[in-house]
């Protein structure tokens, strides 16, 4: 729901945390969702302050948590800043990194 736009790999390991933040604080809205130097980063808001702060560092782990989960799968990882080959930087460990890799190419050859 709110991961559609990344890789399997942070879709089924922080969807279920996210949803889980607004089962226990349905009144919170999630503004958006990007990738940010090659992790999450998650705008939220709260009407109540001491929410919004409990919100903000929740999303700080998720966020930090993210910067060393692949992209992709899921499995460890590293932030990928190679601007000969990605238009952005990824979280991405070595086997998907390569896979990356080699659909640019393919795309470019095309």
């Amino acid at each position: 729901m709110f991961l559609e736009n990344f890789g399997d790999g942070w879709k089924s390991k922080f969807e279920y945390k996210i949803n889980l933040l607004l089962k226990h604080f349905p009144e919170v809205v999630i503004e958006n969702i990007i990738r940010y130097q090659g992790m999450l980063r998650i705008n939220a808001r709260a009407l109540d302050k001491d929410i919004q702060y409990l919100v903000n560092c929740v999303a700080y782990k998720i966020e930090r948590e993210s910067a060393t989960t692949c992209e992709a799968c899921g499995a460890n990882a590293k932030r990928v800043t190679d601007k000969t080959f990605l238009t952005e930087p990824k979280c991405l460990c070595w086997k998907c990194y390569a896979i990356e890799i080699d659909s640019m190419e393919l795309r470019s050859n095309k």
